[in-house]
């Protein structure tokens, strides 16, 4: 008899604990929805700001390798990396295209790639993510997640057009690792108060698994 209400414990727990677990990955995936749309509204606020921290005609002007002195697109590096600087957003940039080769005409900078090399400026963007190519010939905003040589990202690019009629994209880059940061906290908090199983468990293996 005591074998059996045992097993039968065993049961319920395990139909239990896969309830939970089942409710937590649905409640996670509702998250990840939500974080997401917070996450694109700031791509599309910080694209947004780019126009007012440049000078009007930048994209007018910013369409070759010596067209912007060392002097201007330093005020401008100014701008844009103490704007991300001040944000959790990773990257904001702008790109420049010419003959079909895109170009980073105000790119944010880190204080290592300053170290690398003195102007950031024209440099070129050789593995663009096609959408933003897409974006830049469609005319369409495209929300993008990617990996290159800087890093995994969700990005948008915007496509813009100068006062004189000039093309460019206006974007910004949050880190995956950033968002998958914030996931994994609140999948932590959720497991924590949606399961009186797990909620009172200190173990030590237990804070590893998580």
């Amino acid at each position: 008899m005591i074998k059996k209400t045992e097993g039968l414990f065993i049961v319920c727990l395990g139909f239990y604990l896969v309830g939970v677990s089942g409710f937590i990955f649905w409640e996670n995936c509702q998250e990840e929805k939500e974080l997401i749309s917070t996450i694109d509204k700031d791509l599309v606020l910080a694209t947004s700001a780019l126009k007012y921290l440049l000078p009007p005609d930048f994209h007018d002007r910013a369409v070759d390798a010596e067209s912007i002195s060392f002097e201007e697109e330093m005020r401008n590096r100014e701008a844009v990396s103490g704007f991300a600087s001040e944000s959790d957003i990773k990257w904001i940039y702008t790109l420049a295209e010419k003959q079909g080769k895109f170009y980073f005409s105000a790119p944010t900078v880190s204080e290592e790639e300053a170290r690398e090399r003195k102007r950031w400026y024209w440099y070129p963007y050789d593995d663009i993510p096609p959408e933003f190519v897409a974006a830049i010939r469609e005319r369409k905003t495209a929300f993008v997640e990617y990996a290159d040589q800087w890093g995994s990202f969700r990005s948008i690019a915007v496509p813009l057009v100068s006062p004189g009629g000039n093309p460019y994209l206006a974007c910004a880059d949050y880190e995956i690792t950033f968002i998958q940061g914030k996931l994994i906290k609140k999948l932590h908090a959720q497991i924590e108060s949606d399961s009186p199983v797990f909620s009172g468990c200190d173990h030590p293996d237990y804070r590893d698994f998580l």
